[in-house]
This record gives structure tokens, C-alpha cells and sequence, in this order.
């Protein structure tokens, strides 16, 4: 698909629309590739200033789908003005609402820290869960609402 370019002044384009989309097996090494496709969709949407927050939120919501869902994990990307990631697994779901409720996590704990570390690196959050699939979706604004 043909990609217009970005805007000469060096804004973001609105009009930009790139998709991605990967079924991850649950093997850890697949995870690679698809941060260096979201990096490169970062970087082509004008985003390249946060391409590793956006990797950080990928990798932590990969390997959350790894432990604690099941396969096949989905990841689809597209940008659109903004950055959206979602993360899909077929797991059981979860209680993102009482997890949220514990954040931050404890100073010296081992575990709990990686909605914590997304919800810190991007500017929208948000998941739905329901028996047998859970859908964590993320995205970078060029122009985030503070306190959102």
C-alpha cells in the first residue's frame, strides 16, 4: 500500500494510514521482529521521538500475554494521527480495574510492574477482557490531553 509522505514543515500528517498485524506463537523469539516492525511504523508516523516507549509498552504487553494468556497472541498496529497498538491473547482475562487500583506497584516487589511501566510511556490505555480473549490497546498522540 502507498504511503503519503509527511508534511515538508516536519508535522505529522493526519492523513497517514499504515497497518501491521503478527500471530505470535508464544515463542519469545518472535517478539523481535515485531518490535523493530512497530519501531519502523513509529518512526514512518512521525513518531520517532517515542519509538522506545512504544517499544517498552510492546514488550511488556507481549510478555504478559506470554505468561499469563495463551496463544495465539495477535498484535495489530495502525496509525492514523495517532499510534495504535493492540495486544490480543486468548487467555481468561483479567481485572485490569483492581490492577489499576494497585498501581504503583510496591517499591521493592518482584512482580506488578508492567501495566504500571505502559501506562507510564503511553498516552491512552484501555482493556477489554471477557472469557477467552483479553485486548489491551494502547496509543502515542501527536497531541496527548494532559491528565488523560
Amino acid at each position: 500500500m502507498g504511503r503519503p509522505e509527511r508534511a515538508v514543515d516536519g508535522r505529522r500528517d493526519p492523513t497517514l494510514v499504515d497497518e501491521y498485524s503478527a500471530s505470535l506463537s508464544g515463542d519469545p523469539a518472535e517478539v523481535r521482529a515485531v518490535r523493530e516492525s512497530i519501531r519502523a511504523m513509529a518512526e514512518r508516523a512521525g513518531f520517532a521521538d517515542r519509538a522506545a516507549d512504544i517499544e517498552l509498552a510492546l514488550d511488556e504487553l507481549v510478555a504478559n500475554a506470554q505468561e499469563h494468556g495463551a496463544p495465539p497472541i495477535g498484535v495489530r498496529a495502525w496509525a492514523d494521527g495517532r499510534l495504535v497498538v493492540e495486544v490480543s491473547d486468548a487467555g481468561g482475562g483479567f481485572d485490569y480495574a483492581g490492577i489499576r487500583r494497585s498501581h504503583p506497584p510496591e517499591q521493592f516487589g518482584r512482580r506488578g510492574r508492567g501495566l504500571w511501566i505502559v501506562r507510564q510511556v503511553v498516552d491512552n490505555l484501555g482493556v477489554r477482557s471477557e472469557p477467552g480473549r483479553t485486548t489491551v490497546h494502547i496509543e502515542l498522540c501527536s497531541e496527548p490531553q494532559i491528565g488523560a
